[in-house]
């Protein structure tokens, strides 16, 4: 069965990103890399420069082969990047009620979700975004894991769960589908990399 269509507005949305991580990054082979973490820098600053709330969470920072948030974060991102949530050692992130406290903070019910490794973290944290009563739209080209495969298999396992699995750009027009106003032409500078001070 699929899963209801939800509006998706700047005003009922918040976008998540987990453990976008150099070392977690480095077992992603269901998608080219570049591709992906173009992808996620779009979400993050989209995140940084509309009302959209942007919560970041990374896993086991002081390991030193996983690492800190990708630059496409870090520098998209500042603002979120600083208030990231480093998590200890649970995959799942709502295990960490700071995580939990974050999301509840943005005072809104539908989560754009995209994370990797997406049959490990972004599963856990999905199914129990789905359990608290969130919608949960995961944008599949912002993700990865270690085959196309286990990407298929994953994204067919939500979908019984009644999670959205959707793309960056397509996320990006629902939430702004008037480009004729200056919310929508900035989403559309974020989009297409213009410089934000002659976009509108």
């Amino acid at each position: 069965m699929s899963p209801p269509h939800i509006s998706l507005t700047p005003r009922n949305s918040a976008i998540l990103l987990i453990d976008h991580q150099p070392g977690v990054f480095a077992m992603v082979n269901s998608a080219p890399h570049d591709a992906v973490a173009a992808n996620v820098g779009l979400l993050a600053r989209l995140g940084e420069q509309t009302e959209l709330p942007l919560v970041v969470t990374t896993t086991r920072e002081d390991v030193d082969y996983i690492g800190l948030s990708i630059d496409e974060i870090q520098n998209g991102a500042p603002t979120a990047y600083a208030e990231r949530i480093a998590r200890g050692g649970f995959l799942d992130a709502f295990s960490d009620p700071r995580f939990v406290d974050a999301v509840q903070a943005t005072g809104r019910h539908n989560l754009i979700m995209a994370g990797i490794l997406t049959d490990v973290c972004l599963w856990h944290s999905a199914i129990s975004a789905v359990e608290a009563g969130y919608h949960v739209r995961v944008i599949a080209d912002a993700g990865g894991t270690t085959s196309e495969l286990a990407d298929r298999v994953t994204y067919d396992r939500l979908r019984d769960l009644d999670v959205e699995v959707g793309t960056t750009y397509g996320t990006l027009f629902d939430l702004f589908p008037d480009l004729g106003t200056p919310e929508g032409q900035l989403a559309e500078a974020i989009a297409t990399g213009q410089d934000l001070a002659t976009a509108a």
